[in-house]
């Protein structure tokens, strides 16, 4: 047993490609809260950012802060935590993995899944906010509902602000280029030329879905073929060919614009 100040769990995971461990809380009354515990990166951001919002798909949160951690009565380090509502379900992209690449019949679970996620995308948007970490892990599904949860928020911004980091595979071109251009900026006035540059905004976060939807239809990285979806999977209707580039245009400019506009488009192919 494991026990983190107040809370107690049985187990964790380690999640490749997150800063954190994850585990469900176990003790009497917390079945449905999770934690997110680090000893070298404080959740302080993502708990602010998390208390403007109050969506079914975003996780609520409960605490945060920095305690010591026991296993089985036996300290092993200080970490750091946040305490949040726990979503069952499965990483979107590992879930086809498993299941296989999507034929003809399952499409429209495909598209269900989808606008799924432009839901809470939309009311981050609307917010004012950018995820700007979309990644197959921070898009858990619930196979029985159809759901999909929006997680880890922890590098989530306001629109128009510099990034606080990047994941380089699903970053959009955008984010890439401020991420470069950072690399050579010591001060506020460095971050202002940069941002005259380069804007961040719910654009960004619907490049990523197109990189995961790609993915997820055709079980392959975008990155590594520039070949159009419906050429490796000829089950994908044209239509969805269509939206799947509308969300990869380079320039965000000719992009699909908005979550709502994204949800239109999917309509029109179910």
């Amino acid at each position: 047993m494991f026990k983190l100040g107040k809370y107690q769990f049985k187990s964790f995971k380690y999640r490749p490609g997150h800063r954190a461990n994850y585990a469900v809380l176990s003790k009497p009354g917390d079945s449905e809260c999770g934690m997110k515990y680090s000893p070298t990166y404080s959740y302080e951001s993502e708990s602010v950012v998390l208390k403007k919002f109050s969506h079914p798909q975003i996780p609520k949160r409960y605490d945060f802060g920095r305690d010591e951690l026991f296993e089985n009565d036996k300290l092993v380090l200080n970490e750091h935590f946040i305490v949040l509502q726990n979503f069952e379900g499965e990483d979107l992209v590992e879930y086809y993995k498993q299941k296989g690449v999507p034929d003809s019949d399952e499409m429209e679970n495909v598209i269900k899944y989808i606008l799924s996620v432009a839901e809470p995308l939309q009311y981050l948007h609307s917010k004012g906010y950018v995820h700007a970490d979309i990644k197959p892990g921070h898009l858990i599904l619930d196979p029985g509902t159809g759901t999909v949860g929006l997680i880890d928020l922890e590098l989530a911004v306001k629109t128009g602000d510099i990034i606080k980091g990047v994941t380089i595979e699903y970053a959009s071109p955008e984010q890439k280029q401020m991420n470069n251009l950072l690399k050579d900026v010591t001060d506020a006035k460095g971050e202002k030329a940069v941002l005259k540059q380069v804007k961040i905004d719910g654009r960004t976060d619907l490049y990523t879905v197109g990189l995961i939807l790609y993915e997820v239809l055709t079980g392959k990285i975008r990155a590594e073929t520039a070949r159009q979806p419906i050429e490796i999977n000829n089950a994908i209707p044209q239509r969805l060919n269509e939206i799947i580039l509308g969300l990869l245009e380079e320039d965000p400019s000719n992009r699909i614009p908005s979550a709502e506009k994204l949800k239109d488009e999917l309509a029109s192919v179910v």
